[in-house]
């Protein structure tokens, strides 16, 4: 409790100057937001955020500094957005969505710089995956990776290739010594291509393909090597849409 009160204050003191002002967010409803397409909502504290589904929008209005959860239902399954009004007014949303039938990528953390620091293992998770479906090899490489986030305040889109951190749940943005804060985080990548370094030679793989990455807390020390029962996806030939080319 201690430490929320003093997150909170940090953040209050970081916008003092900034005086409130309602702020509007805007959300497709769509089933690669959410795992579902959202019939209606219901928000834990409406006194810090008011929201409207309205055709394939979903819409938020900020009323004061807080934060609060948000469920959806489709009448039958669930998906939730934790949601974060800045002193500003300004609003952070982060979408845990419903995972029934989207495909899990399973990310761990690794120790690092002689075990002094961890980071996460987001190319080795893909490559596990694509390990998996037999689209590289164990000993082939990453080299880049294109896609698009539908969640980019745990992952932002990529940039020259590479993944690219999101932000803490109130919006600031997370460096490479605060990784650990996207563990217990889930993000929906939606990829274009991933290219691979395979016996010296540079391959892509096509990708038509939504994959939710998870992120776990675990941390493994640097050369110890995953359980493969840690480490499962849920594969669905009927939708796999990637190929090497």
């Amino acid at each position: 409790m201690l430490k929320q009160l003093l997150e909170d204050r940090i953040v209050t003191l970081s916008c003092i100057e900034i005086p409130f002002q309602q702020h509007v967010y805007k959300m497709q409803n769509c089933v690669e937001v959410l795992g579902i397409e959202a019939k209606s909502l219901q928000i834990e504290n409406d006194k810090i955020i008011t929201g409207y589904i309205v055709d394939q929008s979903i819409l938020f209005k900020s009323l004061r500094f807080g934060q609060t959860t948000i469920i959806f239902s489709d009448g039958v399954n669930k998906a939730i957005v934790q949601l974060f009004v800045r002193p500003s007014g300004e609003i952070v949303v982060e979408v845990k969505p419903y995972l029934g039938n989207a495909e899990i990528v399973t990310v761990y953390y690794r120790t690092i710089l002689a075990d002094t620091a961890i980071a996460i293992d987001l190319k080795g998770a893909l490559k596990h995956y694509l390990v998996a479906h037999q689209l590289m090899n164990m000993e082939d490489s990453i080299a880049e990776v294109h896609y698009h986030s539908m969640h980019p305040n745990v992952l932002k889109d990529s940039f020259a290739g590479n993944f690219v951190l999101g932000c803490h749940v109130d919006g600031r943005d997370i460096h490479n010594a605060e990784e650990y804060a996207l563990a217990n985080r889930q993000a929906t990548l939606q990829f274009s291509k991933i290219v691979i370094q395979q016996n010296g030679k540079r391959r892509t793989i096509a990708c038509n393909r939504l994959l939710t990455f998870m992120i776990t807390n675990h941390v493994f020390v640097g050369y110890e090597n995953i359980p493969e029962d840690l480490n499962e996806v849920n594969s669905d030939d009927g939708r796999n849409h990637l190929k090497l080319v």
